[in-house]
């Protein structure tokens, strides 16, 4: 009967191991963000690109959504694309309600971006989000993305961890002559990134069941053995 029982529980082990080990690999996907940032001050009539029909919409910023798979493994760790950046930039204004002289009157301007955007694992689905700051001045603009914060999604057994990577500041590497295109002229993109993080969830149904039934067949040997 020992023995019997000793073989009750390592069948319950193994099963438990072979279904939480590693499965994969598996698909994600994640949705569009995109923001313009004008300045805070409606420009006076007699600024330039006001009279030139041009206007200060300002700098446009995109987080192109991304795609790819990973193998679900228990303690897995993988740095995986979460999309593109695109940065358009165009003209923002800096000035006051009745001053657009510039630079004496054309103060840096500072916008915090907080994006949050859709994201699939496999049948799972969640959001993720990560910050970021755009500076812009009358001789260059500037824009970076902050680390974090993480996410979780639970898929198949297992929880996947999703933080989102830094990107150091960039500035802008190209504005052409005349009109900008719309959306601002495009600066380099930039791949975004992101740690995934796996680890195991054991169904816990699954365990009580299995345990269950190594209880039973231990109740069934020894009513045979006192029989």
């Amino acid at each position: 009967m020992r023995k019997a029982l000793i073989g009750l529980i390592t069948l319950v082990i193994a099963v438990v191991s072979v279904t939480t080990a590693s499965a994969g690999p598996i698909s994600y996907s994640l949705g569009n963000w995109s923001q313009q940032f004008p300045g805070p001050v409606t420009p006076p009539a007699g600024a330039p690109h006001s009279l030139d029909g041009w206007g200060y919409p300002g700098d446009t910023v995109t987080f192109q959504g991304g795609s790819g798979s990973f193998d679900l493994v228990d303690g897995a760790t993988y740095t995986m694309s979460i999309g593109t950046l695109v940065w358009g930039v165009d003209y923002t204004y800096n000035g006051t309600a009745t001053a657009w002289d510039y630079p004496a009157n054309w103060p840096a301007l500072v916008f915090g971006i907080n994006a949050s955007r859709s994201m699939t694992i496999g049948t799972a689905s969640g959001n993720i989000s990560q910050a970021g700051t755009l500076e812009s001045t009358w001789f260059d603009d500037s824009l970076s993305l902050s680390g974090g914060p993480m996410s979780s999604v639970y898929v198949e057994g297992y929880r996947v961890d999703i933080t989102p990577n830094s990107l150091p500041v960039a500035t802008v590497d190209n504005f052409g002559a005349g009109d900008p295109p719309a959306g601002g002229f495009p600066q380099t993109p930039r791949n975004m990134t992101a740690t995934f993080h796996v680890s195991s969830v054991p169904d816990g149904g699954m365990t009580v069941t299995l345990l269950g039934c190594a209880l039973m067949g231990l109740g069934a040997l020894r009513r045979k053995f006192r029989g």
